[in-house]
């Protein structure tokens, strides 16, 4: 996979090792595990836009296609891992009695 997928574990071990239950801190150490996966939406996105023109003729479909898929897996990547931040956040934040 292009983007490394973060696991709840993940997470939750990185909020669990800023020692805090500040909702400031940990949100913040949040957004610096997922620095690294939102430099990749714009990765998922330029290539659906130029693999569908490049799909316009036949000759740009070998290309394009291919293009469209890296696209798709990128973009799922990138969903899954705000998706799952998100939910163990919350989680967390509820066990810790911060919500």
């Amino acid at each position: 996979m292009v983007i490394t997928k973060l696991s709840p574990q993940q997470i939750t071990g990185a909020l669990r090792s800023t020692g805090s239950t500040d909702r400031d801190v940990l949100f913040t150490k949040k957004e610096e595990l997922l620095s690294e996966t939102k430099r990749y939406k714009l990765l998922g996105i330029a290539p659906l836009i130029i693999g569908g023109l490049m799909s316009i003729t036949i000759v740009g479909a070998i290309v394009g296609i291919p293009m469209i898929i890296f696209g798709v897996l990128v973009k799922k990547s990138y969903n899954y891992n705000i998706r799952v931040s998100d939910e163990t956040f919350a989680d967390y934040l509820s066990s810790i009695g911060a919500a």
